[in-house]
C-alpha cells in the first residue's frame, strides 16, 4: 500500500504496527480470565502486527511483469 517508501520510513511503519499489535493484544488478553492470556495476546498481536506491516510496506504492483510493445 505504501509501496516505495524510503528505508527509514519503512522501519518506522513496521515498528509502529508491531508495537500497536503487541499492546492491543496484551490489552485484550489482560481482560481475559486466563492467567497467561496477556502474554499470549501480546504474541498474537506481534504476529498480527508483522503481517500488517508486511501488507503496508510491500509493493505488490512492482513484481508484475509489464509487456512492452515497440512500434
Amino acid at each position: 500500500m505504501f509501496g516505495p517508501l524510503p528505508q527509514f520510513h519503512r522501519v518506522l511503519v513496521v515498528l509502529t504496527t508491531l508495537v500497536a499489535g503487541v499492546l492491543s493484544g496484551a490489552w485484550i488478553g489482560h481482560f481475559s480470565p486466563m492467567p497467561v492470556a496477556a502474554v499470549a495476546g501480546a504474541a498474537w498481536g506481534a504476529v498480527a502486527g508483522l503481517l500488517l506491516s508486511y501488507v503496508l510496506v510491500h509493493d505488490f504492483h512492482h513484481s508484475r511483469p509489464v509487456r512492452v510493445r515497440r512500434h
